[in-house]
């Protein structure tokens, strides 16, 4: 008699909605934010935090593209968190008591509004001439304390219902990582602008890197929100295997990302080495991975979109990749760091987000697997 493993957990469409969502929003700030690093357009208004509809109150005669570029990713920003923040509202409010739900909504509030609090805390006017000065200390401190404690008690419980195999609780854990991981990105953000005349490009560099990560955090709790009906039923040596060579690839991919930005933000040779190196690992990984899911007797109809997509992206990615090297570092000429054709713009810029969608797809197909590896659901006879 042949066995499959069947999943019996409630669908979640609404969180699959609000996930595939706020994906997609933060895609389009990541295109944003490529443009800004393309363009090196990230100081053309050292004034932060502003409001989302700060842009409609200035001279609209404005002569510098970047500087629409750059509001308009702070925008999308804002438009972002909110979509996550509901995504997050799904999720921990789809399972629970009432008293878990209530005390859950309660500081996913708080965790916002120390956010908000610690923000207000700028004196926009006087940090043009002093950033440390400007900022009120109790105010940036208690707004900073609230997200803290509130982030604390939400991770606790989240750890907690993972412990305890709780229904959705993996999904819960994501979409909270993507909430804290777009705030924290925001606030990178704002600081790289904030503080960019005392620390230097530093944070704009810690920024490019944590965005895609927050991409595959987002993306990732998507494809848990979209649960399927039915897991594959894998031998031992695939439940062993296949995690270990999935989260392998997010791994080189971390790294790979660590070079790219500083290859993207600043050219350095040893960079550039270890980039390409990287991109060698990184090949090599899809290829056994892709391989290994495709010699699954059980799991290869289940894996075939995963396989699919990654052989198809890291494709694209490695051509994208030697294109963005020749026309930025090949030329036989002084090196520019900004893109001064529409061409060199389009390519990196591309680059930049398929190596992101890269991320998201190997994130999510090491969560799945591990779903795989790990499920213990109801099998029934057939």
């Amino acid at each position: 008699m042949n066995k499959t493993i069947t999943l019996v957990p409630t669908k979640t469409p609404f969180t699959a909605v609000c996930s595939w969502f706020s994906a997609l929003l933060v895609l389009a700030l990541l295109t944003l934010g490529t443009l800004i690093t393309t363009y090196r357009v990230g100081m053309v208004d050292p004034i932060w935090p502003t409001e989302p509809w700060y842009l409609l109150s200035q001279n609209w005669s404005e002569p510098s593209a970047g500087y629409f570029i750059e509001h308009i990713h702070r925008v999308v920003g804002y438009i972002s968190g909110f979509a996550i923040l509901g995504m997050m509202l799904a999720s921990f409010l789809a399972n629970g008591t009432k008293t878990y739900k209530f005390a859950s909504a309660i500081c996913i509030v708080a965790v916002s509004l120390g956010v908000a609090i610690a923000m207000t805390s700028i004196d926009r006017t006087k940090a043009m001439a002093d950033p440390i000065g400007a900022v009120n200390q109790m105010k940036m401190r208690t707004g900073l304390g609230i997200t803290l404690v509130s982030s604390l008690f939400l991770l606790f419980q989240s750890i907690k219902a993972l412990k305890n195999n709780e229904q959705h609780s993996g999904l819960r854990f994501l979409a909270l990582l993507s909430y804290l991981g777009v705030i924290s990105q925001g606030l990178l953000g704002g600081l790289r602008v904030y503080l960019h005349a005392l620390v230097g490009p530093e944070l704009a560099t810690i920024h490019g890197a944590t965005g895609q990560m927050v991409f595959a955090l987002v993306a990732g709790t998507a494809i848990l929100a979209t649960f399927p009906g039915a897991l594959p039923k894998l031998e031992d040596k695939e439940k062993r295997l296949l995690p270990i060579i999935g989260w392998a690839l997010v791994a080189a991919l971390l790294f790979q990302l660590v070079w790219a930005v500083i290859v993207r933000h600043g050219g350095q040779p040893w960079a550039q080495r270890f980039h390409m190196i990287g991109a060698f690992i990184v090949f090599g990984i899809v290829a056994w991975l892709s391989l290994r899911m495709a010699g699954s007797i059980h799991g290869r109809p289940f894996f075939k979109p995963y396989t699919i997509l990654l052989g198809l992206v890291v494709f694209i990615q490695v051509i994208l990749g030697v294109e963005a090297y020749i026309g930025k570092f090949a030329t036989g000429k002084p090196l520019i760091q900004e893109a001064v054709t529409f061409g060199q713009a389009t390519v990196r810029t591309f680059h930049a987000l398929t190596g992101a969608l890269l991320l998201a797809i190997s994130f999510a197909a090491a969560l799945r697997i591990s779903q795989v590896a790990r499920y213990k659901g109801l099998q029934n006879e057939s």
